[in-house]
């Protein structure tokens, strides 16, 4: 009877993952999906400091299994992307004529002050991936896929979110006079208020892409898919470089400033798409029709020896399963005697390496000095080191070091030997002893400059040649 109903279990068990498992493993998948995260262009500008922004893609896609793990997606979806440019920085452009006083030639100075910009571009792509799938029970599956995506940016904009321009003239032939508050010639301080299209645009571009994520089967057509996805565009959001600078006067109408963005102007000539975050999806799926087998005599022949031989092989298991049991129970007893003692070897391989990274800790680290003088200059964690140290030696006399002074290349290659390597060994000595250190534990010696561990050619560099180090005899 045990048997028996162990065969049921196994019996049921089967059909219930034979048929759940058509609901996390379908041939066809059609969603809609949304993501948000870190959406936004990576640029350079010239005067400017970028700074990333987040936004979201949303789109359509579908997926086609050619098996249970490879398969081929493709999809429409809308990219939002935003960045921020902050100016603070002025320019001047000379020689030029001014359309109310052709005769006379002026100095343009243009500055920002605080000045943040606001871009974003919105992209309508075609993505196109390989699809990798992973069935891990009857409701859940991982899923990734990795391709390409064909980028359309269909429009984008700017906006000045805070901040100031300002346009000044100054009149060389005029003995340098200086106008700056005349915006009817075009001089003058303006708030934030430019909010104008990005024409500067490509028609197509394209980005490589990859995701990846779980999805969990809701019903037996549908389900619902969490993940993280990445994209980064290969190719330039920019038609091309503009020659323009983001401030001019208006060449015919002075009391005008034609203020141009970041991307239509001579700021940046390069902008690439960069997108990645966690993406949610709802899906359809289904799988494409098959012909139902007919019914095989054999096979349900077959089918009922196998049923006969899991029945007996269920009862030898059992026979077997007493046996088990007692010589588990002598290998457990046996285990734990061998647990005891590797617990103890393990304590003393411990209580080695323990004392042998200690000492790597001591030697890896060096005590600067100043340009020709002695004063330690520890930071905290070496100096909790160093004290550590001084307490072991004081607890075991038959530890010996040498401390070895070091110094940069400025001034007399043999005084630097003889005197301030030695100097700075003895320091810290005198350092140890002071902590209770015996003194006849400690040896001093002195390599000048002869070992330096950076190239002598900066302040930086030299301090960090005067230096002094600690190794064990």
């Amino acid at each position: 009877m045990k048997a028996n109903r162990i065969i049921s279990l196994f019996a049921a068990a089967a059909l219930a993952i034979s048929v759940s498992a058509q609901q996390s493993a379908h041939d066809n998948y059609f969603g809609l999906y949304f993501g948000g995260g870190l959406n936004t262009m990576i640029y350079k500008a010239n005067n400017g400091e970028q700074q990333i922004d987040c936004g979201f893609d949303a789109g359509l896609y579908y997926g086609r299994f050619f098996n249970k793990t490879v398969g081929l997606g493709v999809g429409l979806q809308y990219k939002w992307a935003n960045a921020y440019t902050t100016y603070n920085w002025n320019e001047v452009t000379t020689g030029l004529t001014h359309p109310s006083n052709p005769n006379v030639t002026y100095n343009l100075t243009t500055g920002f002050n605080g000045f943040v910009e606001r871009q974003n571009i919105g992209v309508l792509s075609i993505p196109i991936q390989v699809l990798f799938r992973k069935t891990l029970n009857d409701r859940a599956a991982f899923m990734a896929g990795v391709g390409l995506a064909i980028d359309f940016p269909i429009h984008g904009a700017y906006t000045a979110k805070q901040g100031t321009y300002s346009t000044t003239g100054v009149f060389p032939a005029l003995g340098n006079y200086v106008i700056e508050n005349m915006p009817e010639h075009g001089f003058s301080t303006y708030n934030t208020t430019q909010n104008a299209k990005i024409n500067n645009l490509v028609t197509v571009g394209g980005s490589v892409i990859a995701d990846l994520g779980f999805r969990v089967a809701l019903s037996k057509n549908c389900g619902m898919y969490f993940g993280v996805y990445g994209g980064y565009g290969v190719t330039n959001l920019l038609d091309k470089p503009k020659a323009e600078e983001m401030i001019m006067i208006n060449a015919s109408n002075p009391s005008v400033i034609d203020y141009r963005g970041t991307f239509d102007s001579n700021e940046t000539g390069k902008a690439y798409l960069l997108h990645c975050g966690v993406k949610i999806a709802i899906d359809l799926g289904w799988d494409d029709k098959k012909k139902e087998p007919a019914v095989d005599e054999e096979a349900e022949r077959l089918a009922a020896e196998q049923a006969a031989a899991v029945e007996a092989e269920a009862a030898r298991l059992a026979a077997e399963k007493a046996e088990q049991e007692r010589l588990a129970a002598e290998k457990a007893e046996q285990e734990r005697i061998a647990a005891e003692k590797a617990a103890a070897e393990k304590a003393e391989q411990e209580r080695i390496a323990a004392e042998q990274a200690f000492k790597q800790n001591v030697e890896a680290i060096s005590v600067h000095f100043d340009i020709e003088g002695a004063k330690l200059n520890m930071p905290e964690a070496e100096k909790a080191i160093v004290d550590q140290l001084c307490e072991k030696m004081k607890a075991d006399p038959s530890i010996k070091i040498v401390i070895t002074g070091h110094t940069d290349n400025y001034g007399d290659p043999e005084q630097n030997l003889r005197y301030f390597g030695m100097k700075r060994a003895e320091s810290l000595k005198a350092y140890m002893v002071n902590q209770g250190v015996d003194a006849s534990q400690i040896r001093c010696e002195s390599k000048g400059q002869n070992e330096p561990i950076a190239p002598n050619d900066s302040r930086a560099n030299r301090a960090k040649n005067r230096r002094a180090n600690i190794s064990f005899e």
